[in-house]
């Protein structure tokens, strides 16, 4: 199938062009032009109104399973993956096959200390203890199908608390086996010393724009060594200032995100968060200082970090580069030409005959307005138009949110390791009323099986709360979540740390005389209905 686009803006990636049409055939970019390329028999489309751009590509998500699909629907026909276990990594290439999920390139594991980072949600994985590891390492990944190396560079120093990092030495060992294996390399650095620690060490990519303040030497050295730095300010919608993610704030994304990703989001809104949120100010005028120097940029969302999700946080990600000072136009190459030139993809990112027919028709002006991006009309890959409903609702999503779900519980119970509760008990008789544990300078009153029963306070004031609260609101109703978004009312007949025995309220649920045992640490319960 031939297919003619016709009375369209035409962004080539790096700038809008006189062209008014595109003519695709057999999965490539077989002519521009204007109007006149329209043939008999040639599928057409009338992008009166439109802006054509090249597909968007994603430069720094985790993949999911269906991820693909879901980045497709949103015009993302391509993400580079910054970290994900190799069985994940191969059902993605696999699914990448598939004309309606968007391409991948991808690190496999990254290259961290035993123990580093992101072990919490990862582990176990292989380390790297020193230089020595580095050919051998590079070589698994290569092996694993890598298309880059992803490095961490992270002794916790930019965030909530320490943990082991690689060093220099060994990152620059690791750099010099992979470009051996012809790969570029991806190093994560929070901070501003960090990412300046690496220049000699021969990175590529500086990913995540530091979130304490480059000094003016350090914007210049970045700039000198040439690298690229993936920006990800997307982080900051994970920690909104008010009660609502950004995301649910977008009505072009809302659209195609679907009722069962709309609640997740809404969760994680709901989630605990640190008094002092971090200053993500910080990191946009960062991303400021770097595009003033002439660092080259690339739109990357880290996605599927709370606050953001495949696929629509690249649009997100757009709009913070444009509120950091680039123009619309710059921050369409960002996510189209630019990771293209970077990460070695010849064939895409632009729109020029020969190249991949990875395209996005936007409705208005993205190049003058950058919201208008989201306003999606038509997506093709290779060629192919994407149906951008069929991933919602699909098997693909639902594999999607429970690999999110259990990413997250294993996160959760990994800092509950790290930040043990402390038993509260009543003087008269020692009975375990509760617990209060750790949440950053204050303490969490929990039930016996670790279900928040407020906001965390006080050590004292959290204790006061476990011995009022902490039996006694175990005869109220409670709401159980056995499958994502769908919640349960409850009784609870018994409770242990590592069991509960409930019965449901719903009279017509089938269910043993005596209630049946569920695994608090499994399921989520709640107090009040979510």
């Amino acid at each position: 199938m031939t297919t003619t686009i016709t009375g369209a803006r035409v962004f080539d990636g790096e700038r809008l062009t006189e062209h008014t049409a595109v003519r695709v055939a057999d999965g490539r970019i077989a002519a521009v032009g204007d109007d006149t390329l329209l043939r008999p028999g040639d599928e057409h489309v009338d992008a009166r109104g439109a802006t054509l751009l090249p597909g968007l590509i994603d430069a720094h998500v985790h993949l999911l399973p269906g991820a693909l699909r879901q980045a497709l629907t949103f015009g993302v026909t391509t993400v580079l993956d910054m970290f994900s276990k190799p069985g994940t990594v191969r059902d993605a290439l696999a699914e990448a096959a598939r004309p309606d999920a968007a391409d991948v390139r991808s690190s496999s594991v990254g290259a961290t200390a035993p123990g580093g980072h992101p072990s919490m949600m990862y582990a176990p994985f292989p380390y790297v203890t020193g230089p020595r590891d580095a050919e051998r390492f590079v070589a698994d990944r290569v092996a694993e199908g890598a298309a880059h190396l992803k490095v961490l560079y992270d002794d916790g120093t930019g965030g909530p608390m320490p943990m082991p990092s690689l060093d220099v030495p060994t990152i620059a060992a690791l750099a010099e086996a992979a470009h051996r294996a012809g790969l570029l390399v991806v190093a994560h650095v929070s901070t501003a010393r960090g990412a300046v620690d690496l220049l000699p060490a021969g990175v590529d990519v500086l990913a995540h724009a530091p979130f304490d303040a480059l000094a003016g030497p350090q914007v210049d050295a970045v700039a000198a060594a040439g690298v690229a730095v993936v920006t990800t300010l997307s982080v900051a919608d994970g920690f909104p200032d008010g009660a609502v993610l950004p995301l649910l704030t977008e009505p072009d994304l809302l659209t195609r995100l679907g009722p069962a990703w709309r609640a997740v989001v809404e969760r994680q809104g709901r989630r605990w968060l640190p008094p002092h949120l971090p200053d993500f100010a910080v990191a946009k005028d960062n991303v400021r200082l770097l595009h003033e120097a002439g660092v080259t940029l690339l739109a990357g969302t880290d996605a599927p970090n709370p606050g953001t999700v495949h696929g629509a946080s690249l649009h997100r990600e757009l709009g913070h580069l444009v509120a950091a000072g680039l123009s619309p136009a710059a921050a369409l190459t960002a996510a189209t030409a630019g990771p293209a030139e970077v990460f070695g993809l010849p064939d895409r990112g632009r729109i020029r005959p020969g190249l991949r027919a990875d395209l996005v028709l936007a409705a208005g002006r993205p190049d003058e307005d950058i919201a208008q991006a989201q306003r999606l009309v038509a997506v093709w890959k290779q060629g192919v138009r994407a149906d951008l409903d069929a991933y919602v609702g699909s098997a693909a999503e639902q594999d999607g949110l429970a690999a999110l779900r259990a990413q997250t519980e294993k996160v959760v119970a990994a800092v509950r390791s790290l930040l043990p509760a402390v038993e509260v008990r009543r003087a008269e008789d020692d009975e375990l009323l509760g617990h209060v544990r750790r949440s950053g300078p204050l303490w969490e009153p929990v039930t016996v099986f670790h279900a928040a029963l407020a906001e965390p306070a006080e050590r004292e004031e959290a204790e006061d709360v476990v011995r009022r609260d902490g039996l006694a609101c175990l005869a109220d109703p409670w709401w159980v979540e056995e499958e994502p978004g769908r919640w349960t009312e409850a009784r609870i007949q018994e409770a242990h740390p590592d069991r509960v025995r409930v019965r449901w309220a719903d009279p017509l649920v089938a269910q043993p005389a005596h209630g049946q045992w569920i695994d608090p640490r499994a399921v989520r319960l709640r107090r009040h209905r979510p």
